[in-house]
């Protein structure tokens, strides 16, 4: 699929969704990374004002260009995040770590930056609030084994947790394992309750159309899901198997669910 055609469908679902008005602003939290990059070009597409987020401004704008509104931003900065909220409708915060340890790791991006970014978008009155975590965190998620990356899954899941307590529309994405091709997604997709999720892969292009989606779609609202390519899937039967997963308030994802124990 072409990225025109691919960009075109995808502003036609988002008609269908419930339409969003391209004067709206649309702030990107880790808009410099793979799936915040995609996600920003697709909302440029269909029209919309974008904010975009980056920890290096010079090189975000060495890679993705200067067209973009550009704010460097350090998500563990809770002022500076709450002046980057300003006048923002929605937010995509597809934020995270490439450290798991040190000050610069999970509890401190994945968990305190979210924390942040919840918090500033409350008293912005940003109106939904979508962000991609892991198809391997949130509550039903299994952490005994190699406990660094479990420490991790916690963090993300502590954040997802608070955006759950805050009131905010809000949308969980959390991606299989991410890859690289196809560069323009298009693949046929599965989306599940994370509590069915075992393994699997999916285009980080499609993890960015599914974030964008989110922002309008009602069926999207107040649920977490996890998401993986399905070859014996057609393309675009995703949306109905949307509409099957509940909201969070009718199963153990439901915003009261107790944080869990920070693994030993």
């Amino acid at each position: 699929m072409s990225i025109r055609k691919f960009s075109l469908a995808l502003a036609a679902a988002a008609v269908l969704s419930g339409p969003l008005c391209a004067s709206e602003l649309v702030l990107v939290a880790g808009a410099s990374g793979r799936t915040g990059s995609a996600a920003m070009r697709l909302l440029r597409e269909q029209g919309f004002a974008v904010r975009a987020t980056t920890t290096n401004r010079d090189r975000a704008i060495e890679r993705h260009g200067d067209q973009w509104d550009w704010i460097e931003l350090d998500v563990r900065d809770r002022e500076a995040v709450f002046a980057a909220m300003q006048d923002v409708d929605y937010l995509i915060c597809a934020i995270g770590t490439r450290s798991l340890i040190g000050g610069n790791g999970p509890e401190f991006v994945d968990y305190r930056g979210v924390v942040n970014l919840v918090d500033a978008a409350v008293e912005a009155g940003v109106r939904h609030f979508a962000v991609v975590t892991s198809a391997a965190a949130g509550p039903y998620r299994e952490r005994s084994r190699m406990i660094i990356f479990a420490r991790a899954r916690h963090w993300k899941t502590m954040g997802e947790n608070h955006l759950k307590r805050s009131g905010l529309a809000y949308t969980v994405v959390g991606p299989s394992g991410l890859r690289e091709e196809p560069a323009n997604g298009g693949e046929p997709l599965r989306v599940m309750a994370r509590a069915d999720y075992d393994t699997g892969a999916v285009a980080i292009a499609d993890v960015a159309m599914l974030a964008v989606d989110a922002l309008a779609n009602p069926d999207a609202r107040n649920r977490s899901y996890a998401v993986i390519r399905d070859e014996s899937a057609a393309v675009g039967a995703w949306r109905e198997m949307l509409k099957t997963i509940r909201p969070d308030s009718e199963t153990e994802e439901a915003p009261d669910h107790p944080l869990m124990p920070d693994p030993e």
